[in-house]
């Protein structure tokens, strides 16, 4: 196999590779290509009887969202201000999406209120608690990447995503959760950047208020794909509490190829390790990647 074949962005929660390798960041950048790797061999060889041969790179930016926040009950982050305003509009779109009118919006500023309060015992008695703290270190990664009080953080995501790109010249690259958000912004800013195959896993990029409307270049009502991408497949558990409103990547996104609507897990429908070996995505790379019999 081609060693620049496949490269990967990760998405949420995943400082602890930066913490367990004591602040190395080449120790994290090898941990993490490892799971990756060990994950989508363990699809190919189960679904596709192809082999990964060589590691896939992992571009690694968790340490340019993370805030260093103290956790608070069941494990979820404390929120700043302008992460509880992305955790009221991610509830209302969600609720919006379910009920299908506009929901009013219930904060605009401050601290938590007693009505997002109410909202979030509603995604919890509809979703859980396990889906709610998803979103809620979802919403809290995202709010320190779009902070506009520190916009180099953002830069710096994204230049650790080209440097990948540029550096190992992968034919595909597979943008997970928050990691789909970086790299459809490093692709679109730097038009040099080429793939042939872009596939984003369980992504927020179709929530209008949370994340579309924040998108840089700005996007009028419907976004394309990256310049330098030859194809864009999205692929999407439906229970996925991240990958919301369902089908809403192509629906926002023209040159999106295919979108994959899957049932990937039924108790953990967000995380990489089951998005990276399910069908739909070994489906996608097999014809990249690997060797046969191996």
């Amino acid at each position: 196999m081609d060693a620049s074949a496949l490269a990967g962005v990760h998405g949420i929660r995943n400082y602890g590779y930066l913490r367990d390798a004591a602040g190395d960041l080449p120790d994290a950048l090898r941990a993490i290509a490892a799971d990756w790797s060990r994950w989508i061999g363990h699809g190919l060889r189960k679904v596709g009887g192809v082999s990964l041969q060589e590691p896939c790179p992992v571009a690694y930016y968790a340490d340019c969202v993370f805030r260093g926040d103290r956790m608070g009950p069941a494990q979820s982050p404390r929120l700043t201000p302008f992460a509880e305003q992305l955790l009221a509009q991610w509830i209302e779109e969600v609720r919006s999406a379910e009920t299908g009118s506009a929901a009013a919006p219930l904060v605009s500023q401050g601290r938590l209120t007693s009505a997002l309060r109410s909202m979030t015992e509603w995604f919890t008695e509809r979703y859980g608690q396990r889906a709610l703290r998803i979103v809620t270190a979802a919403v809290s990664e995202l709010a320190a990447y779009f902070d506009p009080a520190f916009p180099g953080k953002r830069e710096e995501a994204q230049d650790r995503v080209a440097a990948v790109l540029r550096e190992r010249r992968p034919k595909v690259l597979l943008a997970h959760s928050l990691g789909s958000v970086v790299a459809y912004e490093a692709l679109s800013r730097d038009s040099g950047l080429h793939v042939e195959l872009l596939v984003t896993l369980g992504s927020p990029l179709a929530m209008r208020t949370v994340v579309f409307d924040r998108l840089i270049p700005p996007l009028q009502g419907r976004g394309s794909k990256p310049p330098g991408v030859v194809e864009w497949v999205n692929i999407a558990d439906l229970g996925d509490p991240v990958a919301v409103p369902k089908g809403g990547v192509s629906q926002r996104f023209s040159g999106v190829a295919r979108d994959h609507a899957a049932r990937i897990h039924l108790v953990d429908p967000h995380s990489a390790k089951n998005y990276l070996r399910c069908a739909e995505l070994v489906g996608e790379i097999k014809k990249f990647v690997g060797d046969r019999g191996a």
